[in-house]
């Protein structure tokens, strides 16, 4: 699938996959492979998991960066709880992922965590900290 959206803020990328992750039951990681102009190259699910979790692969996600020639990528996943404050382990996963991508060069431009009516962004919220 193949769409040529620009994304330019929170609110851009939270509608990309908002109304196919909201309506879930269990976690699901979605990553958005962007071009050097944030303009979206394609968006692919990596990981299913269970109502609390689901996997980030670091290593998949740099694969699959690479295979798209995506010069930036977003983190998306969703709580189906309704609470989209990040867990300890989203925060340590985000910074093990933008750590990684620093190295591969590749912009980690945020991690958005979906839910019902509401999202966190990590570049919104701990931009500084991230170098997001």
């Amino acid at each position: 699938m193949k769409t040529y959206t620009t994304i330019s803020d929170s609110s851009q990328e939270a509608k990309l996959l908002h109304d196919h992750m909201i309506p879930l039951d269990h976690e699901e990681l979605w990553v958005v492979f962007l071009n050097s102009a944030n303009r979206v190259i394609t968006q692919e699910m990596l990981s299913m998991g269970s109502l609390t979790s689901t996997i980030i692969d670091v290593r998949c996600i740099l694969r699959r960066a690479l295979l798209n020639n995506a010069a930036n990528i977003l983190l998306v996943h969703n709580h189906p709880s309704g609470n989209p404050v990040p867990s300890t382990a989203d925060i340590k996963q985000t910074e093990t992922v933008s750590k990684a991508c620093k190295l591969m060069d590749i912009g980690l431009l945020d991690h958005l965590i979906l839910s019902s009516d509401s999202y966190y962004s990590f570049a919104d919220e701990v931009a500084t900290e991230y170098n997001f």
